[in-house]
């Protein structure tokens, strides 16, 4: 078959109906330090293996349709992540989650799971905030402090760059749980996207917090919301 023919064949392939299981997601342990690539693949091998009617794209190199709502930072554990994943027939939730968390390794667990007609909108597109828990020493005496700059400036690093930049808009609320615990809720998704370990840089500069202690910190995403900020919803 000439090329021309096969870019001809795949603009006329038709369209795959998809049948959606939402899936609330957990991440902890060892297999919090495997990157977001690494945990695809974790996920599409456990539903290869658990014989479940996953819908692939079409195309020279057919993927799985999988979406996940927010790429987790390494290191980052989660009680309540999202992923979309698509099948080509209707199949039950609670069958999807017993037979993927049967094939799926130690510290990745399915919560649950609930059944969606086909999306218009991706599931990334959805999220607009987040949750963590952070546990560092001495971090509940210093971070909720931070709320009372009207600025923030801090580095990221942007497409390989280190960038200057304005936190303060992206950070919503800060709660000291107890000495060593703070909650925290920023903004996240494609638009607006706060990680964590750039909230523990400019607490280390501008709170003259210890470096040290921010590196040994947990940090476990605890929940992600659709809406716009105050008026903010939980996903699922």
């Amino acid at each position: 078959m000439l090329q021309d023919e096969r870019a001809r064949l795949m603009t006329t392939q038709k369209h795959q109906q998809q049948y959606i299981q939402r899936a609330v997601f957990e991440r902890k342990g060892a297999t919090s330090y495997i990157g977001h690539l690494d945990l695809m693949r974790v996920f599409e091998r456990a539903i290869r293996r658990a014989e479940l009617p996953i819908l692939y794209t079409q195309g020279y190199n057919p993927r799985p349709i999988m979406v996940f709502a927010l790429p987790l930072g390494v290191g980052v554990n989660t009680e309540g992540d999202y992923v979309d994943v698509a099948m080509s027939v209707p199949i039950n939730s609670e069958e999807f989650v017993e037979k993927v968390n049967y094939m799926l390794p130690a510290g990745v667990k399915i919560l649950k799971a609930i059944s969606l007609p086909e999306q218009k909108d991706s599931l990334m597109s959805l999220v607009t905030a987040a949750d963590y828990r952070i546990n560092a020493k001495s971090i509940g005496d210093v971070a909720p402090d931070i709320l009372k700059f009207d600025s923030i400036m801090t580095t990221k690093k942007s497409k390989g760059k280190e960038i200057s930049v304005d936190i303060r808009n992206l950070i919503y609320d800060v709660r000291r749980i107890n000495e060593d615990e703070i909650t925290l809720k920023v903004a996240a998704g494609s638009s607006n996207n706060l990680r964590p370990d750039v909230f523990l840089r400019a607490v280390c500069e501008k709170m003259c917090y210890s470096v040290e202690n921010s590196s040994n910190s947990d940090i476990c995403r605890t929940a992600l919301y659709k809406g716009e900020y105050p008026k903010i919803e939980l996903i699922m």
